[in-house]
């Protein structure tokens, strides 16, 4: 284990429903309500089995390997050179989608705060105090978060409760109306971003000190942050309507300025901006730190903070360069990556699991296996 930081399965869990929060709040109504328009909330609910599901899997598999990462233990199942193969697939995956969600939030703050400001130099600075914030390891990540965590939904529960008096309930009717498939397609974009991405959590077993509780964290952090997603698509629908979320986007921000136009608060929008950018600091961190100890376990090196650096050069031009424009990549997430994230998140960690079972691995065993190797 490269970092020797430790957090609690409690921190852990705060750490994943933050994660789920990220960019994916913001973003989520109004591909929710493009796929299934009034019924846009029941793709959230559909997703979050599934992300409950996905965590089950890959908690059932780490805990085989408690001292060992993803990228350790898929080298002890599958072999050298296969579990190799595999080890980089979850460095790279970590490393592209944390481009993915950096290119999400530049766009984000140059559209509502910062419009002449060039993509480069928001998501330089951006990276450049998020690999700070990875330098220091995992336990100040988690301390930090637990302690802003309870804020920053507070916020979230008084935008809420401000807008009920304006809530249209014709707007969730009728209920079904586009009939079943275009819930069952929302709830498969949904179910690989965010609820899919948490795969990358498998990387964080060795770091957690009361680790036999972490499954139960981790699903609670999926209800929980299953839960408040669902009230964001709801919202979103109850206050504007269907056709008008899906066209929207940023539903949640624009859910904010609504409240500055009944008259209720100023500068409403700004505490929005904060409360957004704060979570998806979290979310991009998380992945940026996996992907900096993975490839550091990769490459068998003592100490992952040289690879922080560099690898941070590499998400900041994916960022620029994978990353088009809004519209482009709403297209790829909600037609693209559910089919490119499933290997990650699904048949690689079955198959490990699978094959774990059949050859009886276990932690008791797990050092035999790479005297052997």
């Amino acid at each position: 284990m490269l970092d020797r930081g430790k957090i609690s399965a409690k921190q852990a869990g705060f750490l994943m429903f933050t994660f789920l929060m990220g960019s994916s709040a913001v973003i989520i109504p109004s591909s929710a309500a493009s796929f299934a328009k009034q019924d846009g909330w029941l793709t959230i609910v559909i997703a979050t089995l599934i992300g409950i599901a996905v965590v089950l899997l890959f908690t059932k598999l780490g805990l085989l390997f408690p001292e060992r990462s993803i990228v350790e233990y898929s080298e002890i199942i599958l072999g050298k050179w296969i579990g190799k193969a595999v080890g980089l697939l979850y460095v790279l995956y970590p490393c592209y989608t944390g481009a993915l969600v950096t290119g999400v939030f530049r766009d984000y703050v140059i559209s509502v705060a910062l419009p002449e400001a060039p993509a480069i130099i928001v998501s330089g600075s951006l990276l450049a105090v998020i690999a700070y914030a990875v330098r220091g390891g995992i336990e100040p990540l988690g301390r930090v978060n637990e302690l802003i965590l309870p804020f920053r939904e507070l916020i979230v529960m008084i935008i809420v409760l401000m807008l009920v008096t304006d809530y249209k309930w014709n707007y969730l009717l009728p209920f079904l109306g586009q009939g079943i498939p275009p819930v069952i397609k929302g709830s498969a974009s949904v179910a690989s971003l965010p609820f899919g991405e948490t795969i990358v959590f498998a990387m964080l077993l060795p770091n957690i000190s009361n680790i036999r509780k972490v499954k139960k964290s981790y699903i609670l952090a999926v209800i929980f942050g299953g839960s408040l997603l669902t009230i964001s698509v709801l919202i979103s629908l109850l206050v504007f309507g269907p056709s008008i979320v899906a066209r929207m986007n940023y539903p949640t921000h624009e859910l904010i300025k609504y409240i500055e136009k009944l008259g209720f608060l100023t500068d409403m929008d700004t505490l929005g901006m904060m409360l957004w950018i704060s979570s998806g600091f979290t979310k991009i961190a998380i992945l940026y730190y996996c992907a900096a100890v993975g490839l550091a376990q990769w490459c068998r090196l003592s100490d992952y903070r040289c690879v922080v650096n560099p690898l941070g050069v590499l998400i900041f031009i994916f960022s620029i360069a994978a990353y088009g424009n809004l519209v482009e990549d709403a297209v790829f997430v909600t037609t693209i990556w559910p089919f490119f994230s499933l290997p990650f998140v699904i048949l690689l960690p079955l198959l490990m699991l699978i094959v774990a079972k059949i050859r009886k691995l276990d932690g008791g065993k797990e050092e035999v296996h790479l005297k052997k190797g």
